[in-house]
């Protein structure tokens, strides 16, 4: 059936692209839709002195509620503007930052990389490792003198910092239902409630804050977050994590389309290709995995220990699953002899464990759990660095 599956995924991704393409020669020749607002999507990027990774998306703008006071009704209605998006390709964009500038166009999805090396390298204060870039949206297929401008911050981790983070999102940090029968929790989550209906897990604010400090303040441990979730939801994502005071860190989602990207077997999975980016750009460092055992983040954490040797220093796994799940990850981590795989329930539990393998200082952690039971969500309780 996967002939099948990869033939219906061709063919929707050329009905799109037919669609796409009949939709911009319509503005280009009769002038209707040329002067709606326009946005440059950001995402947060991340590099070294001499080198620089980032990405965003034109696309149309369209009007978001995002209120306490949502209706269900409301969160479909964004959900929907959302995932039906108008992207704008072929659109020329220019990246300053310090005294590099490069000039990008979009693809077909509206979306634009710029993976590139930087000479000279960078000269970076070492007490900041957030720095900022300038965008600026300079034409699009029907119009030449545009001067949109916008700025996204990117990641420059102190060259000291021996220790980075990689953890999974969903049902990890976030509570999606990834786990339920046909992933219906996640589904209903994404598309019928707000930021504000969310779950929080409980001390993962203060359990991350204290882990990228290290045990003793010894620097700013880089940290990432990984998910497969799609990067339409990523202005929901970043305020979920904005509204509980998350530690602030790139966030790297999924594309999606009709589709945007045919999978075959020889791919690399978004996550693994986001890891090995992360670890081939940080060299000198080793890394901590968090994950869940919803789906496949210990084999494909494992996976990546094996073509990294030395480089991982430990694999937490969040067990959501309970049971059977649990006693075949067992019975994996045995059969492999890999001891850096390790379970946990609670993100005390996951302090204490990374306490007694002097990853986190236990007290820094207590000071700041103390400080989340003053929790009110139109205060933050931690500055959002």
């Amino acid at each position: 059936m996967s002939w099948l599956k990869t033939t219906l995924f061709k063919l929707f991704r050329r009905l799109d692209h037919f669609i796409d393409d009949l939709r911009f020669a319509l503005v280009k020749v009769s002038g209707v839709g040329q002067n709606q607002p326009i946005k440059i999507a950001t995402y947060r990027g991340f590099g070294r002195p001499d080198y620089l990774f980032l990405q965003g998306r034109v696309l149309v703008k369209k009007r978001l509620r995002n209120s306490p006071t949502n209706t269900v009704l409301q969160n479909l209605i964004n959900s929907y503007q959302r995932f039906e998006s108008d992207e704008i390709p072929n659109a020329v964009l220019r990246v300053d930052i310090e005294n590099h500038q490069f000039e990008l166009i979009t693809d077909r999805e509206g979306y634009f990389t710029l993976d590139t090396t930087l000479d000279p390298p960078l000269v970076l204060p070492d007490e900041e490792p957030w720095q900022n870039v300038k965008i600026t949206l300079l034409q699009t297929p029907w119009t030449n003198d545009l001067e949109i401008e916008t700025t996204t911050s990117i990641l420059f981790p102190p060259q000291d910092a021996r220790l980075g983070i990689i953890t999974d999102l969903d049902d990890t940090v976030i509570e999606t239902g990834v786990a339920s029968p046909l992933k219906w929790r996640a589904f209903y989550n994404t598309l019928f409630k707000s930021i504000h209906q969310r779950k929080v897990f409980d001390e993962v604010a203060a359990f991350l804050r204290a882990l990228r400090r290290g045990m003793h303040d010894q620097g700013y441990s880089p940290l990432f977050y990984l998910s497969n979730s799609p990067r339409n939801i990523y202005d929901l994502v970043m305020s979920y994590l904005k509204l509980h005071s998350m530690p602030k860190a790139p966030v790297l989602l999924r594309d999606i389309g009709f589709p945007y990207k045919v999978h075959t077997k020889d791919d690399q999975g978004h996550k693994s290709e986001s890891i090995k980016r992360i670890l081939d750009t940080y060299p000198e460092k080793q890394f901590i995995l968090i994950g869940d055992n919803a789906e496949k983040d210990p084999y494909l954490y494992h996976e990546i220990d094996q073509k990294y040797p030395g480089r991982i220093a430990a694999i937490f796994i969040r067990d959501v699953q309970k049971n059977r799940p649990l006693r075949r990850l067992e019975k994996f981590v045995e059969k492999e002899a890999n001891h850096k795989i390790v379970t946990f329930n609670s993100y005390r539990q996951l302090a204490r464990i990374c306490a007694d393998q002097k990853f986190i200082d236990w007290d820094y952690f207590q000071e700041l759990c103390q400080s989340q039971q003053k929790w009110n969500f139109n205060l933050k309780v931690f500055p959002n660095k």
